[in-house]
């Protein structure tokens, strides 16, 4: 029988995969953690900017964080994975290349 006619799952074959299980889970197209941290970061100078200089300046680190978010999503479309990468080169130490011997 093909799986379209089928209309209700069998009790214990069947049962729906959530998509974060196979995909990355992103916050405006930038994975969590990383947008997380970076609007915290941007927030935080905003206010020590706004403390510090006044109203006109606090806007400055809100146009970083649009950058910057930017830079982000540019990342993740280029390669899902960038983090996982930079973390494996910063701990890992790769090589960037290998002499054939």
């Amino acid at each position: 029988m093909p799986r379209e006619e089928r209309r209700e799952p069998i009790p214990g074959y069947e049962a729906d995969i959530h998509r974060a299980l196979w995909e990355r889970i992103l916050t405006i197209g930038v994975p969590r953690l990383w947008a997380a941290v970076w609007i915290c970061l941007c927030l935080a100078a905003s206010l020590f900017c706004l403390m510090r200089f006044g109203l006109v300046w606090s806007f400055l680190p809100l146009l970083g964080y649009v950058v910057g978010h930017a830079i982000l999503m540019a990342l993740t479309v280029w390669d899902g994975q960038w983090d996982d990468v930079l973390l494996a080169q910063v701990t890992r130490r790769y090589k960037s290349f290998y002499e054939a011997e």
